[in-house]
């Protein structure tokens, strides 16, 4: 499994760094604490050897006597002797063991009953008369040093990653710092500001040029729909003025050809005409929508009263066309918005309803409060639309295929996501089962 956030990434970096330093640690107080052992080891040798060498090997007097002398002028308590001959008694030295430690090196503990000596480190030597010398010395203040180590290296380590931990979580404020400069610059983009950038702090370092290369993208893009948009409004422009011109030229032909056997024809051109001057129209208003611009007509706007003007007003043509619509009172609730384009929203989403289902499907209208946010909602018990044609119905031109015939230019719930996502809210399309609810949440103003 890779990691797939910047947590995570730093979250296994430091728990690796900790790990190898926690090797590290002991592994070098292993060896500090061998390198100790080895240093007794050698003392306590050296001092068995000269014992050894004062009684030419088989001397056991002369060692007895060697010992004798060597406790009483010994600069250091932290040493103790025993020779025994071979029967097993004791000639000489400090110590009184009930029971000889191995040949070669031991350890000592309390068990051993030696006076002063928690832990000592011994050496056992069999002699070449039978008898056995043990030189033990004192480890107290080795074990001391020993447990000072053991502190310092894990205050050590304790320190260390204090300051890992630490830089690693500068590290990543640092870096979410600056992915969120640039997720918020693409949140600006996705909802219509194409002039918003990536702040620049001019130190030219790796995450500024990244910044400046993502900025000169935008420019690029920005220039491209600019051009895409100049050129479809040019084009737009250019037909309108024909088309309203056709379109008067062909009223003023109804007119008169009242009870000619051409006026039917003659009338289906004209409303065919008045749709694509409303096609142009809604494009028109779409473009605006979506360049962002309308941002500064914003304004604090009781939503709920304007739910419920514009369902009253639309309650008439509901009733008309045998679809009822209902509205639930709902207590004022304020959002930050161009009224006019809020109430387009709220017409296009009634007579969506209206338009696309059949005599006798009742329609419902309510404003909710959510815990950030104002919701919109239009719902009715029709005939709905499959899950996976969603997508679908809010595309520009997007229609269903029971519905190319139905009138209108497949523009209305593309108008409805353009406006919500122009107030940073969202369309989304539900299944009601039975119907569609439709649903546009906005930011809640204060």
């Amino acid at each position: 499994m890779r990691p797939r956030s910047l947590r995570a990434i730093m979250a296994i970096y430091v728990t690796a760094v900790i790990i190898a330093l926690i090797l590290l640690r002991t592994v070098n107080y292993r060896i500090t604490h061998d390198a100790l052992e080895h240093e007794v080891d050698l003392r306590i040798a050296s001092e068995a050897t000269e014992i050894v060498d004062a009684g030419r090997g088989s001397d056991e007097r002369a060692m007895a006597a060697w010992i004798a002398t060597e406790l009483g002028e010994h600069d250091s308590a932290d040493l103790y002797l025993l020779l025994v001959d071979k029967a097993g008694r004791k000639l000489a030295g400090n110590l009184s063991l009930r029971t000889l430690p191995a040949i070669g090196y031991s350890d000592l503990g309390p068990e051993a009953n030696v006076g002063g000596v928690d832990h000592g480190r011994a050496l056992t030597r069999r002699l070449p008369g039978g008898g056995t010398l043990v030189v033990v010395a004192d480890n107290d203040e080795v074990d001391s040093f020993d447990a000072m180590l053991s502190r310092v290296q894990l205050f050590g380590t304790a320190i260390t990653a204090l300051i890992l931990i630490g830089g690693a979580v500068g590290i990543t404020l640092a870096i979410r710092g600056r992915m969120r400069a640039m997720q918020r610059t693409v949140d600006a983009v996705i909802a219509g500001d194409l002039h918003s950038r990536i702040p620049l702090d001019g130190t030219r370092s790796e995450f500024d040029r990244q910044a400046a290369a993502f900025n000169r993208m935008l420019d690029r893009i920005d220039e491209l729909m600019v051009n895409i948009k100049h050129a479809a409004k040019d084009v737009a422009h250019e037909l309108k003025s024909p088309l309203a011109r056709l379109r008067s030229r062909i009223a003023a032909l109804e007119r008169h050809s009242q009870g000619d056997p051409l006026e039917p024809e003659i009338a289906e051109l004209r409303e065919q005409t008045d749709q694509m001057l409303e096609l142009f129209a809604s494009l028109m208003r779409l473009w605006e929508i979506e360049g962002g611009h309308r941002r500064d007509r914003f304004a604090s706007i009781d939503i709920a009263a304007l739910a419920s003007d514009v369902g009253e007003a639309l309650q008439i043509v509901a009733e008309e066309a045998e679809r009822p619509l209902t509205i639930a009172d709902s207590a004022p609730l304020r959002v930050r918005g161009d009224l006019h384009l809020l109430r387009q929203l709220l017409v296009n989403l009634i007579e969506n309803a209206i338009r696309h289902t059949p005599p006798g499907t009742r329609i419902a209208l309510r404003v909710e409060r959510r815990a950030h946010s104002v919701a919109l909602v239009v719902a009715d018990d029709g005939p709905g639309i499959p899950a996976a044609e969603h997508a679908v119905v809010v595309r520009k031109f997007g229609r269903l295929e029971s519905a190319i015939e139905a009138p209108g230019q497949g523009l209305g719930l593309t108008l409805v996501d353009a406006i919500a996502r122009l107030h940073h809210g969202r369309l989304t399309l539900e299944d009601a089962g039975p119907g569609l609810r439709a649903v546009v949440e906005l930011p809640l103003h204060p």
